[in-house]
């Protein structure tokens, strides 16, 4: 899958996850900007990781044990991130990892409905 499609598809999984996240909880405009840089970042970042010209493309970052590790960091985070603010110290920092799991983990999705899928 192309990168601008790998991005088109993080970036509408952004709008989703902030929509239902600004239904619960306030958030500002630096917040959003924040998430929707780590979604990009996270989008793209398993083929910096793992480039899709090479014979290693496909890869442990490109897995199915990935995957189930962008899902529970993604859980663990967003659910964090419902909790109060001042029990997080670092709230910013859990929602940028939060969206950046959220990228990653899509650009995964994508890329098992591809004829190659994903290695065990």
């Amino acid at each position: 899958m192309r990168k601008g499609a790998h991005l088109i598809i993080g970036v509408l999984a952004f709008l989703g996850y902030a929509y239902l996240l600004g239904l619960l909880r306030e958030t500002t405009n630096v917040l959003f900007l924040l998430g929707l840089f780590a979604v990009v970042t996270g989008s793209i970042m398993p083929d910096i990781l793992e480039a899709p010209t090479s014979w290693r493309h496909r890869g442990i970052f490109h897995s199915k044990q990935a995957l189930k590790c962008m899902v529970g960091t993604f859980g663990i985070t967003a659910a964090i991130g419902l909790l109060p603010s001042p029990l997080i110290p670092h709230a910013s920092i859990v929602y940028g990892l939060s969206c950046f799991a959220l990228g990653y983990l899509f650009h995964l999705l994508a890329d098992s409905t591809t004829k190659r899928g994903l290695p065990e």
